[in-house]
């Protein structure tokens, strides 16, 4: 039975096994969505070079959680660049397959909102860290779509065609894109040091 005495001050949604559960979500929901692209592509995006296109869609998801474990490391801010930027993302499949990103979402917002007082930041630097973050996050996924790359392909069935794939140079740019976000919000939400 849990005390007042011994509950997490933050709440359940600001403690930081909730925090990190949610972190374990979207690592998780970011490979089941590298692995359904790479399934259901085409042949022309079999192969090593539409496993890594694979993954670096499924990337900025993946990152988002990565941002909610380096949240609890004195740096909370990370939780509101690691929400907004699943919002965009939500609406990234037309057939709705991504819209449960909203709930890990919402989830952070939360979280943030309980544990934003734990490491104070001056505003400016939390809207810098939230919108350089988002800039890097939205650009990875960008740049996978933004030059058509069109392909052809013929098995002994047959054949087909598609207007484009995720070539390595795409998915090159796009992890860079992902991993220069978690390294520019881990740098910019830097706790203030203690002053005398």
């Amino acid at each position: 039975m849990t005390t007042a005495a011994t509950a997490d001050p933050n709440g359940v949604s600001g403690s930081s096994g909730f925090i990190r559960a949610v972190g374990w979500l979207l690592v998780l929901a970011g490979l089941g969505l590298a692995g359904l692209r790479f399934a259901g592509a085409s042949p022309a995006d079999d192969g090593p070079e539409g496993m890594v296109g694979a993954l670096a869609l499924g990337a900025p998801v993946m990152g988002s959680g990565a941002l909610a474990w380096m949240s609890l490391r004195d740096r909370p801010a990370l939780m509101l660049p690691a929400a907004v930027v699943l919002v965009p993302l939500s609406f990234l499949s037309f057939a709705g397959v991504t819209l449960p990103l909203l709930v890990p979402a919402a989830m952070l917002f939360v979280g943030y909102r309980r544990r934003r007082r734990l490491v104070t930041l001056p505003g400016a630097r939390v809207a810098v860290t939230l919108w350089v973050v988002l800039a890097f996050f939205v650009g990875a996924v960008v740049v996978l779509f933004a030059h058509d790359d069109p392909r052809a392909w013929t098995t002994v069935g047959g054949g087909g065609s598609t207007s484009d794939v995720i070539t390595w140079a795409e998915s090159t740019i796009s992890l860079v894109l992902s991993a220069t976000a978690l390294v520019a919000g881990w740098h910019l939400s830097a706790p203030e040091p203690d002053r005398p």
